[in-house]
Formats: structure tokens, sequence, C-alpha cells
């Protein structure tokens, strides 16, 4: 997929704006630069700089005065001779400069060339550079802190320890194999089984990090869900400042889903107004109901609001059932119970419901009363969660390779304890060894790289 050629592209967004970058990287990127680029010290050679280094001058024409920068192979972002040209931000004068370089041999780069080749020449592992885009479309501060975590090569580092102590083992299977006649064991079966157990327990964590890593990356999905008429619609619009909702006395005044957004000390939460759940013969009305389950499927966390104004005693037991109902069906989402009205509540069975759920509430949508309490616990929920993973993992190609290789390990370690013959052993441990291999870019094919690369912008 490399190729020789020096590339171009336009690294900020094009359009007007005060200041535009335009990045260059191959071999001939400053050599060329240097045929366009005036400095306003005369004689001042842009091939005799240092790398690192910034240049004030004119491109040729009077077209505009830069700033160029300098970075020498190997020290730039691609490991290539890099310059960036910094001019003014008129559309103008960014095509008439990319022209003048693409005129003299410098083709536009493709999406992603940029980190592309900074991953063939090991200045970043695969994960890095999905890191980087990552980085790039992160909208809230904890999205960001993954993704830089994972640039820094907090996933890398694991990756790379695990696979070579695995790698050790495999070769000495192997080593085994070649001396079968002489029966001699180099690999410690002892040893073996501890790191294999170790590694499977690593996987698995891993693994289950994903969940909450893929949660932060695009969002915490929240439902919104209860009966008709308990105050979803009002407890909706305060959370996201709108009016999005439709708030009627009427019940099942709500028949879609409505979404919101909503940042929580650096997490993003994505709300979701829900159809009243509740037996009906309307039929528009049955539809909301079954995109409310829908939505219950989808969410992380869901926010059970009934009225506690309610005095009918069968009603009151028949909510704590239908609590308990969806508490049952859902046992790995985090649930909040609300009890709305609470002010005008005459509702005797709160101690019950506290005592049986971890999270319950007790509020006034309508005045806003303690409300502000389910965002604070909302938020410190998932900054608790992130506390406690050292590492994260965000992106799905790693989930699935990380749940391949926790198999075959799985398998190398029954393997083991039934005395299998070493070479099938060894055959489940490459297989480890492979689908590890995949997560950093060691094992890789062109398809995937063509796919994970033109996710990036042009510039990048």
């Amino acid at each position: 997929m490399l190729d020789d050629d020096t590339i171009v592209a336009l690294a900020t967004p094009s359009g007007t704006s005060a200041i535009s970058v335009i990045r260059i990287s191959g071999e001939i990127s400053i050599s060329t630069v240097e045929t366009i680029f005036i400095s306003v010290h005369s004689g001042k050679k842009l091939e005799n700089q240092s790398t690192h280094t910034i240049h004030l001058g004119y491109i040729v024409d009077s077209l505009d005065q830069v700033l160029v920068s300098i970075f020498r192979s190997p020290f730039s972002y691609t490991g290539e001779n890099m310059i960036e040209i910094s001019c003014h931000g008129s559309y103008y004068i960014q095509q008439q400069i990319l022209q003048l370089l693409i005129r003299k041999g410098i083709r536009l780069a493709r999406p992603g060339e940029f980190t592309f080749r900074a991953f063939l020449n090991k200045k970043m592992d695969l994960s890095q550079a999905e890191a980087i885009a990552d980085l790039i479309l992160s909208d809230n501060q904890a999205s960001h802190e993954l993704s830089f975590q994972q640039i820094k090569g907090s996933l890398t580092s694991t990756i790379k320890d695990l696979r070579k102590k695995l790698l050790d083992f495999y070769s000495l299977l192997e080593l085994e194999l070649d001396f079968s006649e002489e029966n001699v064991i180099f690999a410690k079966r002892s040893e073996l089984f501890s790191f294999l157990k170790d590694l499977e327990e690593i996987l698995k964590d891993l693994i289950e990090s994903f969940s909450l890593g893929n949660s932060i990356k695009k969002g915490i999905y929240v439902a919104i869900i209860g009966e008709p008429n308990v105050g979803k619609s009002t407890l909706f619009n305060y959370v996201i400042k709108e009016n999005r909702s439709i708030i009627s006395h009427i019940e099942g005044t709500t028949r879609d889903s409505i979404e919101g957004e909503l940042i929580l000390n650096g997490i993003h939460f994505h709300f979701v107004d829900t159809a009243g759940i509740r037996d009906t013969k309307d039929t528009i009305e049955r539809m909301g109901v079954r995109k409310t389950m829908e939505k219950i499927q989808e969410a992380q966390v869901l926010l059970y609001l009934f009225d506690a104004s309610n005095n009918d005693r069968k009603k009151q037991k028949k909510i704590i059932k239908k609590i308990q109902i969806i508490h049952e069906k859902n046992p790995l989402k985090t649930i909040l119970v609300i009890a709305n009205k609470s002010d005008i509540s005459s509702f005797k069975d709160f101690y019950n419901l506290k005592s049986k759920f971890s999270y319950f509430f007790e509020i006034s949508a309508k005045n806003h009363h303690g409300i502000k309490r389910i965002l604070y616990t909302l938020s410190k929920l998932f900054i608790e969660k992130l506390k406690e993973k050292n590492i994260i993992v965000t992106q799905n190609r790693h989930y699935e390779a990380l749940k391949q290789s926790l198999k075959e390990v799985l398998l190398s370690h029954e393997a083991l304890s039934k005395r299998i013959p070493e070479d099938l052993v060894s055959i489940h441990i490459k297989e480890a060894l492979h689908h590890l291999g995949k997560i950093t870019g060691e094992i890789t094919n062109e398809e995937v790289l063509k796919n994970i690369f033109s996710k990036f912008c042009i510039g990048k």
C-alpha cells in the first residue's frame, strides 16, 4: 500500500479561517517547498535547517506570508521528512499553495495516509493509530482521556507483554517437538498452567472493559421508562434543558422515543424519553410501547419513574412488581428507581423499595426537586467505573481479537489438562498469539489496514 511519493494535504478544515496548515511528507518535501518559499532572511535555505525549526517567509509571487516548520526523518509524525506550511486561512491561498506543490510533483494524500505512513515506519502501532482517530472525534473529557491513554501506549504495552510471554512458551513447546525423540521438556508445565490461568483473567478483564469503553466513546445511553403520565417527559425536558417532549395530563401523550444529550462531569450521556409502558388497544401507542422495549435493551442505564402520589394500595404493589421484573430481566443494567411527585406523596412502601434497590430517589420533576442528585449519581457511577479499570478497550476490532485469543488460551489450558500431544497445544497457543498480534498490527492484512485508515480525514 505504501509508495515513495511525497504527499500533501490540508491538515486544518477547508474553508475560511484565521490560519490554515498544509502538511507535506516524503523524501522531496523539504527540497520542493524550498522552490516556492522565500525566507525573510536573504540567502537562508530550508535544506540547511535543522529539524523542529520554524522559518518566516513568503510563498512565491507574493501569494502569502507564511511560517514553514521543518521536521526531519526520523523525528517527525510520519517518520519521513515533513514540512508544515502555516498560511492565512483563505480558501484561495490554500488552493494556490496546494496547486503549486502538485505542479512540482507532489500528489494529494489519501485519507489517513500520513498516519498510515507513521504506522509503517513504526512511529506507532495499529491500536495507537486507531486511538488518534478516536481522539480527533472525542467530544467529552472521558472519551478524550481514554483515547489519549491508548495513544501513550497503555494497551500496546499490555498486549506486547502478554504476547512476549506467550511467545516464550510457544518457542519452548516448538523446541520440545524438535527434540521429541529425546523426550526433553523445556516448558515447565506448572509454569505454563499458571501463566495461562493468569492470561485468562487478564483477557477476561479486558473483554469485560469493552462495554464500558464503547459506551464512554459513543455516549452512555439512559432510558427514562415507566407507566404513562408519571412525569417522564417533564424529567427529560429538565435534564436536557429543552422542551423537546410534549407534556400533558392525558395518558399516552408520548408515543415515540425522543432523545437528547448532556455532558456530566466530562462524560457524554444520551437520554431518551420513552412511551409509557401499559397494555393498550391503541395501535399507535402499542407501537410506542414496543419501541420502549427496544430502548430498554439498548440502554446501559434505566431510570424507572413512578407516580408516588397514587395512594391505591394495589397500584403500589403492581408498581413494585413491575420494577422487580425489569430488574430481573436486565440484571447487568444499572437501574435507578425514582419516586416522582414525592412532594405530594402518600406512598407507604418507600422503605421496601429502598431496601430492594441500590439506587432510589424521591423527586418532584415539576418543581425540579431532587433531580440534581440523580445526575450527580449518574456521573459518579461511571467515574468510579473508569477508575476501577487500568486499561479500557474501546475498539470493536480489539474486542473481537481478545475474545478469539481467550478462546484459544482456554483450549490450550484444556489440552494441557488432558495431556493432549504438545503439537496440538502449540497450535492453540500460536492462534492466540496471532489474534493478540492483530490488535497492535504485528499481524495484519491489507483489507483491515484500508478499513482503519480510510476513516481518517485527508490531512491525518
